[in-house]
């Protein structure tokens, strides 16, 4: 059962993996991504929606546009950005309930709190594709979590965490199979490294990434 005490001590990031069976679930569903219109959209495809977790259970928010500030964004700063929503199938799977159980429990995230969630797939076809275009960043948020739900033919990727923006990785993976991080969007700031074929064909690797701000 997820509990809503705040912990005493400050939240750095925490290191967790989905079960296999879950991994199993969400995975088939990136296969059904729509174009991404904008300017990521020659290697990204991506869904967006909005929920609240409340007693165990996703509530869905209702559709907005996502926009972020130039100054924390500066490859699609202030550009306002209208995705499909997350498929409804997914949304009604125990899985995809376990992403936010995590995600709530880990970074003491209380009730009714607005939730983001993103779904990626990143991919690259015959050549090198940046897996985060905007560098070593911060999204914005209080907290995020990353989630890498598999990784196909493809080298690089990992997934870094820095204390600062110039500051080379604290810590440096090649998340896969429903390994995830939720850390403190605040202190830390991450970057990813580009991806490439291995055998010259396409590659790439699906990511959920969740984003919240805590209700004080």
């Amino acid at each position: 059962m997820i509990t809503n005490k705040p912990k005493t001590e400050p939240f750095y990031l925490e290191l967790g993996q989905l079960t296999s069976d879950s991994v199993r679930h969400l995975a088939p569903s990136f296969d059904h991504l729509p174009p991404n219109p904008y300017a990521d959209g020659e290697f990204r495809l991506r869904r967006y929606s909005r929920f609240s977790i409340e007693q165990g259970k996703l509530h869905h928010l209702p559709s907005q546009a996502f926009v972020q500030d130039e100054s924390i964004n500066h490859f699609q700063g202030n550009v306002v950005r209208s995705y499909e929503e997350i498929d409804e199938n997914i949304v009604k799977d125990p899985a995809f309930v376990e992403l936010f159980e995590h995600f709530q429990k880990m970074a003491s995230i209380v009730d009714h709190t607005p939730i983001e969630v993103h779904q990626l797939r990143i991919f690259a076809d015959h050549k090198s594709a940046e897996v985060a275009p905007e560098g070593v960043h911060q999204d914005g948020f209080d907290r995020i979590g990353i989630y890498v739900m598999q990784r196909h033919n493809i080298q690089g990727g990992n997934i870094n965490v820095h204390l600062d923006k110039k500051s080379p990785a604290l810590i440096s993976h090649d998340f896969d199979k429903g390994e995830f991080v939720v850390l403190n969007d605040r202190k830390f700031f991450h970057s990813a490294q580009p991806i490439k074929p291995v055998d010259g064909d396409q590659g790439y690797m699906d990511i959920f990434v969740l984003t919240a701000n805590l209700v004080h």
